[in-house]
């Protein structure tokens, strides 16, 4: 079946507004685990991962993969007199990549969203605590703002010390001090994203060592998170509907350790989203092109690419890096992952419970089957809690 003419109407289920996760559990590993895969299913808690994987049948060990961006303060608030502020929710620099943007000083030329756009008139500049923002054009539902401050400070230390958390807007709430710890990975180490890699937050350093001990090889790739993984899918059918583009950093390093054969983990849908990315650029390397920028949204289902291992792809990508001196691969993936794809370089996949008709969980159907529903609606009757805070799945994907 071609993906473009799926519906995304078959792809929803109803859920009641008192099942989305407004806060957190505590600790992060107490959320509960819906654990399935061959034909089974059981129901742990995070802090109980070793029985999970034995219920999956995966007890030798293999590669962890985690997504180690961090969270940015993305909203910024400028003042427009007795009325409700103008909110400037920084996305993505014009130009450049997310990472060079957080180092840069003095100026910034971004997209953002902004909260009563239709009252900034032309010509007028906002000016809040010595940081200065000028529109210089609308492009669909974002503006093109030059940001200029005094001082030494970088991007990412003015958003830090002026900017505000970016829930999701499911998050009925204004984000509150315990938000800034607890919607961040305890791996986090890479500032860029506006919104977080959710499944890694049920980890704690407890979890990560005891999986390591379990023969768990923990590798780290790069996502940077957009506001587009919130974009509903409006289109009827997915052909129609603009897939978001999100930076990926993939390092020679990972990509080397990942060829060993040993089954792969992949934290969130951000790292298998991020893994495939890398499994198209080993085809297009195999075959001699020229790697893209940006791999476009129907990437995945190109046929004219040579089929290949999920080693001989790794190879290939590694073999293409290092002809040209490069320790890393860095570009946009806009891949949209739906049924009928099979994952190529993922084998176990941790992930949150989505929304409807989001092209998250089409990635998960696509890992899973369409048994994702009946797991959803059973999740649904044993009250896990859904969405960013809530709790998490264990699935073991299908093999292709």
């Amino acid at each position: 079946m071609d993906p473009r003419a799926l519906q995304i109407a078959d792809f929803t289920y109803p859920l009641p507004d008192a099942r989305i996760a407004q806060f957190a559990v505590e600790p992060r590993d107490a959320a509960k685990l819906l654990v399935h895969g061959a034909g089974k299913t059981s129901h742990r808690h995070v802090w109980n991962l070793a029985t999970a994987l034995e219920d999956l049948g995966f007890t030798q060990g293999g590669h962890l993969v985690l997504n180690e961006t961090r969270v940015v303060q993305a909203r910024l608030f400028f003042s427009r007199g007795e009325a409700q502020p103008f909110e400037l929710f920084y996305l993505r620099p014009v130009s450049g990549s997310v990472e060079e943007a957080m180092v840069a000083r003095g100026e910034l030329i971004a997209r953002c969203k902004v909260r009563f756009s239709k009252k900034w008139k032309a010509g007028r500049i906002l000016v809040q605590d010595g940081l200065i923002a000028e529109r210089l054009g609308v492009e669909g539902d974002t503006s093109l703002v030059r940001f200029t401050w005094n001082g030494p400070n970088t991007w990412s230390q003015l958003l830090e010390e002026r900017g505000n958390l970016p829930l999701p807007p499911y998050m009925q709430r204004r984000a509150e001090a315990s938000d800034s710890e607890r919607y961040q990975t305890v791996f986090a180490r890479a500032e860029g994203s506006v919104a977080a890699p959710t499944a890694g937050l049920h980890w704690t350093s407890e979890r990560l060592d005891e999986v390591r001990d379990l023969g768990w090889a923990t590798q780290k790739v790069k996502l940077h998170v957009g506001a587009g993984t919130f974009q509903p899918v409006s289109a009827e059918h997915m052909g129609e509907h603009p897939m978001h583009a999100e930076e990926i950093h993939v390092s020679l390093e990972t990509l080397e350790a990942l060829r060993d054969g040993r089954p792969i983990w992949a934290v969130g849908t951000t790292a298998a989203r991020t893994l495939e990315s890398v499994y198209i650029l080993g085809q297009m390397a195999k075959a001699g092109l020229e790697l893209p920028s940006m791999l476009a949204q129907w990437t995945a289902y190109d046929s004219s690419l040579p089929a290949c291992s999920r080693v001989e792809a790794l190879e290939a990508l590694s073999a293409h890096l290092r002809a040209r001196g490069l320790n890393q691969y860095q570009g946009q993936t806009q891949i949209l992952l739906a049924p009928p794809y099979r994952f190529h370089m993922v084998d176990l996949l941790m992930t949150n419970f989505h929304q409807p008709q989001s092209t998250l969980l089409l990635l998960v159907a696509a890992a899973i089957g369409p048994v994702w529903k009946g797991l959803y609606a059973e999740a649904l009757e044993r009250d896990y809690r859904f969405l960013s805070y809530g709790d998490a799945c264990l699935f073991r994907v299908m093999e292709g």
